[in-house]
């Protein structure tokens, strides 16, 4: 099993940001990888920028630790998927995304890491 680690420090505070992951139903207004999202209860449904549809439960959602934990159920060709985006303190008042995500098979992760790290610089320039 492959794991992609990627984060990025961004210019706002670490309570803007987690208002924004926080709400697991809106996660196509933080990634650009994301056209459209919303949330029945735990399920999270997700249409890509390419049109793919995914479908995700939502595992938690720790205000305390700021961090959301979730898992494919459909749309990605996995065996395995866990994931995880977390709000840390930057200081200076900036806040760094930490998005963890555990996948097999390990292609998988191959073709995923890149467009991670796409995503957080793009997010890093946005904010």
């Amino acid at each position: 099993m492959a794991s992609i680690h990627v984060e990025a420090t961004v210019d706002v505070t670490p309570d803007e940001l987690w208002s924004r992951v926080a709400d697991a139903g809106r996660v196509s207004e933080l990634l650009d990888v994301v056209a459209e999202s919303s949330l029945d209860g735990d399920i999270r449904s997700c249409t890509l920028a390419d049109g793919r549809p995914l479908i995700e439960r939502i595992i938690t959602v720790d205000h305390d630790n700021r961090r959301v934990a979730y898992t494919v159920l459909e749309g990605m060709p996995v065996e395995h998927h866990a994931a995880s985006m977390q709000v840390l303190a930057a200081g200076d008042g900036r806040a760094t995304l930490r998005w963890i995500t555990d996948v097999a098979p390990d292609e998988v992760a191959e073709r995923l890491g890149p467009l991670f790290q796409a995503e957080m610089e793009g997010l890093a320039a946005r904010l």
